[in-house]
């Protein structure tokens, strides 16, 4: 009877000394389920313009993180009844990418000036309210297109041309319409000047678009040409 506890010790460390320690995709597997990296692609991408190019970049990058991980854990070094989980984690990531290309491949639905316009027909909300949330944007431009830049990696020609003529557009609405409703706003004079200076550095930004986009196309059409000749 004394030498129960002792049998029983010896017993779970004999046990445990069987366990076999988690694989490698085990590991992968569970910290891919607690940081959820896919979460943000179950919504659709928007038709008409992206909002926060920003967040999209940081979330392909996990994206291409996550893939480049699963990749690298072969089949040839897991256990065959992993084999299966692995290639459909890896064919989720690639009809991911394939649902979310037009992010890649169309510089038009980065369109700052198109989502502020949006904001300014909000009719629901007071003037002065909506020109606050168009403020935060206009503060927010360069950042929104540097990642788009970034972002489009294989560009359409006629995508590049209709982001290029929605950019002059909405240096169109910018000066005209944007400028106008600032006036009757009433804002106080300080407020005004620092929307103002927001207004001129977003102009700024989109004539750099604009420039990107013509170039995009132009260089196309240029391979183009070459290509015939």
């Amino acid at each position: 009877m004394n030498n129960t506890p002792l049998l029983f010790i010896g017993l779970v460390l004999l046990l445990s000394a069987c366990e076999t320690a988690p694989s490698a995709f085990d590991r992968w597997l569970a910290k891919y389920e607690l940081d959820a990296p896919l979460a943000y692609f179950e919504q659709s991408p928007d038709s008409f313009y992206v909002v926060s190019p920003t967040e999209l970049k940081q979330e392909m990058e996990r994206l291409d993180r996550t893939y480049a991980l699963l990749e690298s854990l072969k089949d040839s070094i897991l256990p065959s009844s992993h084999w299966t989980k692995r290639r459909s984690y890896l064919a989720h990531m690639d009809s991911i990418r394939l649902k979310w290309s037009a992010t890649r491949n169309d510089p038009s639905l980065y369109n700052l000036p198109g989502y502020c316009k949006k904001l300014l027909m909000e009719n629901a909300i007071s003037l002065p309210e909506r020109l606050g949330f168009i403020k935060e944007r206009l503060a927010d431009s360069r950042a929104y297109y540097d990642s788009a830049k970034t972002l489009v990696r294989d560009p359409l020609p006629g995508k590049s041309l209709l982001a290029a003529q929605k950019h002059l557009l909405g240096l169109d609405f910018l000066r005209k319409e944007l400028t106008d409703s600032l006036r009757k706003a009433n804002f106080v004079s300080s407020l005004e000047r620092e929307f103002r200076s927001e207004l001129i550095d977003t102009r700024l930004v989109v004539k750099d678009y604009l420039a990107f986009c013509e170039s995009l196309y132009f260089e196309w059409h240029n391979e183009r040409e070459a290509a015939i000749k």
